[in-house]
């Protein structure tokens, strides 16, 4: 059976080509030494091939192997893993940045402490987590008892955070820099689409 993220990565509305412009400014403000990155929950790929870009020996992953056999058909030096649950098989001090923009919130807490804890096992000792996470003002998602009232998401688990959610959350991190964005899709002005983004150092 098909998961509902496999669904949604053979629409071809889906597959999401640019960058997104708050990562962008993140990875300029970092620079480090191991230059090996993980784009952890890639999608489509669109940051993958942006941390190639900026010089990163770059490792992706997702849970939709949809996604992930459309991505290996593709020519690039990117290596693309599917990850189907919490056991990754990174090692520890693996790499010197990772990126996982907007994926925690798509699963239970519990479960995404379990994925935030290996995620920093695999990176050495000051290297960075960029990522991005639902912040509790959005409407956008439709959430009813965890799941999505989105057409192509419709019966998907989410859940939102608060700003005092994600400190205790990245609270494993030395340090950590939160930001925030919220949106309104076009033509309706009274949902919104609320972000969290971060860069924490361990």
């Amino acid at each position: 059976m098909k998961s509902v993220w496999d669904e949604h990565y053979e629409r071809p509305k889906s597959k999401l080509a640019f960058p997104d412009e708050n990562l962008i400014r993140l990875l300029s403000r970092v620079q480090p030494n191991n230059r090996k990155a993980l784009d952890f929950g890639c999608g489509s790929g669109r940051h993958s091939y942006l941390l190639q870009n900026e010089g990163y020996e770059v490792t992706a992953c997702d849970t939709a192997k949809t996604t992930i056999d459309h991505l290996k058909e593709e020519p690039s030096s990117i290596h693309f893993l599917h990850t189907p649950d919490t056991n990754l098989p990174f090692a520890p001090n693996e790499f010197g940045l990772v990126v996982s923009w907007g994926v925690f919130h798509y699963n239970k807490r519990e479960i995404a402490k379990e994925l935030l804890s290996s995620l920093y096992s695999s990176l050495n000792a000051g290297g960075f987590l960029l990522g991005s996470i639902r912040a509790d003002g959005d409407t956008h998602l439709g959430l009813s008892q965890g799941k999505m009232q989105l057409k192509d998401l419709s019966g998907g688990y989410a859940e939102t955070y608060s700003l005092e959610d994600l400190k205790d959350f990245l609270s494993i991190f030395r340090e950590v820099s939160i930001g925030y964005s919220e949106r309104t899709p076009l033509g309706k002005l009274d949902e919104r689409i609320c972000h969290w983004f971060f860069l924490a150092e361990k």
